[in-house]
C-alpha cells in the first residue's frame, strides 16, 4: 500500500474540557506501573459505513471524537499528562495526540496486504513505542468506501489492558451522552505502595523484540465444546478447564509441533475482580496484573493436562496472595517477589518465551460512539511471541490474534491438529 493513498487531514493536541485542580496535579505511579514496560497498547476499531439515518457525516464524525475525548480527559485528568522519573504523572493537562486522515481505497481491500502494512496505515506512529510524549496517541481513518478506522496507542505506564477498554467504553458512552458519568479510581499508589528511586530512577528492561508476523483464527463455539471435552485436568477435584486454560494450554502445544523446543508459557492475572476486591477495586486505574509462568523442559512436560493443571495452580496462587494479603504492605511484599521470580525465568536463554493474555469478557465489541458497534477490534502486530484471546463479535466463540516470527508462524499455521479446532480469519 503506498504512502500516497494516506493524506493527512488534521492533527490536533486534546486537551482536558476542564482544568486539572491544583490539588490533583501530581499522580504518582504505583508498584505495579513502576515495573511495567514503557510500551504502549495499541487497538484498533473497524466500522463499515452505515446507511441509516443516525450515521453522522465524515466531517463531524472527528468533532465528536474531539469533543467526547476532552470531555472524558477531565474524569481520567492523568492520562493528559506526562510521565517523570518513572514515579509521578504531572497532571499539566498538555493533552493528547488525535489525527485525521484519508486513506484513498476501500476498507476493504486493506486486508489483502500484511497486517504490519495495515498498521502503518491505521495509526499515526510507531504504535508500540510513539515518538511523543503523549499518553494516548488516536488517529482517525477515512476510507472512500466511508468506512472508518479509529486506532489508538495507550502507555503502559497508566493503564493495562482491563482500564485501557474502560476508558474507550466511557469515551464511546460520552461520546453518545455527554452527561454521561464515569468512575475511575486513582488510589493505585496507595494500595501498590511505589518504590522510592528518588536518587536513581529504576530502569524498566523491554523485552527482545522481533519483526513478527499476525494471524488471527477463529474457534466456534462447538469446537471450543470439543477442545474442553478433550481435556481433563489430572487433579483430584477434575473440574473441567476453562475455556481460556484449555485455548492456551492448546495454542502452546501446536505451536512446540513437529519439532519441540523448551518452552515457557506466560499468562498474565487480573488482580481486579478476584478474592480481594476490596483491596484491589474493580475500577482501579493503572496496572494491576501480575505474571505467571508455566514452563516445558521436555515433550512430555507438554502435555494439555498437565499444562492446562499448571496455567491453574498459576492462577490459584496469585489469587491465594491476594486473599491473605490483608495489608497493602504484605501484598506490596508478595508483587516483588512474583516479580522477581519472573525476572529470574525471563532473563534465562534456556527457553522459547510465549506471552498470553485473555481479553474476554472485555466489551470491545461495544465500543459504540454513536455510529454503531465496530465489526473488528483488533490490535497491531505485536513484537514479542504473543496470542490474544478475546471473544468475537457474536459472543458464541473466541478469536485468537497470534504473533509470531515468520519461520514460526509458516510452521504453526499448517498443523494440522490446529485446523481441526480453529479456522484462519480475514477481513471483516
Amino acid at each position: 500500500m503506498a504512502a500516497s493513498r494516506l493524506v493527512l487531514l488534521s492533527k490536533k493536541m486534546i486537551k482536558p474540557s476542564s482544568p486539572t485542580p491544583l490539588s490533583h496535579k501530581i499522580y504518582k505511579l504505583s508498584l505495579m506501573d513502576q515495573m511495567g514496560t514503557h510500551s504502549y497498547m495499541p487497538f484498533s476499531f473497524f466500522y463499515p459505513k452505515q446507511d441509516t439515518a443516525s450515521s453522522p457525516e465524515p466531517k463531524k464524525v472527528f468533532q465528536i471524537l474531539e469533543k467526547s475525548l476532552s470531555k472524558i480527559l477531565t474524569a481520567y485528568y492523568p492520562f493528559a499528562g506526562r510521565v517523570w522519573d518513572n514515579s509521578i504523572v504531572e497532571c499539566n493537562d498538555m493533552g493528547v495526540d488525535l489525527s485525521q486522515v484519508r486513506i484513498d481505497c476501500p476498507m476493504s481491500s486493506i486486508f489483502d496486504h500484511p497486517h504490519t502494512d495495515i498498521d502503518n496505515l491505521i495509526f499515526p506512529d510507531d504504535p508500540w513505542f510513539p515518538s511523543t510524549d503523549s499518553l494516548i496517541v488516536a488517529q482517525l481513518s477515512h476510507f472512500e468506501c466511508g468506512g472508518i478506522v479509529l486506532g489508538a496507542s495507550f502507555s503502559h505506564k497508566v493503564s493495562d489492558g482491563h482500564i485501557t477498554t474502560k476508558f474507550l467504553r466511557d469515551w464511546a458512552m460520552v461520546a453518545r451522552d455527554s452527561e454521561a458519568k464515569q468512575s475511575p479510581l486513582f488510589n493505585g499508589a496507595s494500595i501498590f505502595k511505589p518504590a522510592n528511586y528518588s536518587s536513581s530512577p529504576q530502569v524498566v528492561v523491554d523485552p527482545p523484540l522481533y519483526q513478527n508476523v499476525s494471524k488471527r483464527y477463529h474457534f466456534s463455539a462447538s469446537k471450543l465444546k470439543s477442545l474442553n471435552s478433550l481435556i481433563s485436568v489430572d487433579s483430584g477435584s477434575q473440574i473441567p478447564p476453562t475455556t481460556v486454560e484449555a485455548v492456551t494450554a492448546f495454542l502452546c502445544k501446536c505451536v512446540n509441533t513437529p519439532t519441540f523446543k523448551p518452552s515457557l508459557l506466560v499468562h498474565t492475572v487480573n488482580l481486579r475482580g478476584t478474592n480481594n476486591d476490596a483491596l484491589v477495586p474493580a475500577d482501579l486505574v493503572g496496572n494491576a496484573i501480575l505474571p505467571s509462568a508455566v514452563s516445558a523442559a521436555n515433550k512430555e512436560e507438554m502435555n494439555l493436562q498437565r499444562l492446562v493443571g499448571e496455567l491453574r495452580k498459576g492462577k490459584e496462587k496469585i489469587q491465594d496472595m491476594l486473599k491473605y494479603a490483608k495489608s497493602e504492605e504484605l501484598l506490596c511484599s508478595r508483587v516483588s517477589k512474583i516479580d522477581r521470580e519472573m525476572n529470574e525465568w525471563t532473563s534465562s536463554n534456556d527457553f522459547s518465551m510465549y506471552r498470553f493474555s485473555s481479553l474476554r469478557k472485555f466489551p470491545l465489541h461495544d465500543i459504540n460512539f454513536g455510529w454503531g458497534r465496530p465489526r473488528r477490534a483488533d490490535m497491531a502486530t505485536f513484537r514479542v511471541n504473543m496470542f490474544v484471546l478475546l471473544d468475537n463479535r457474536s459472543g458464541d466463540g473466541l478469536e485468537v490474534l497470534v504473533n509470531l516470527e515468520e519461520g514460526e508462524m509458516s510452521a504453526f499455521e499448517s498443523n494440522d491438529e490446529l485446523l481441526q479446532f480453529a479456522s484462519p480469519c480475514s477481513g471483516l
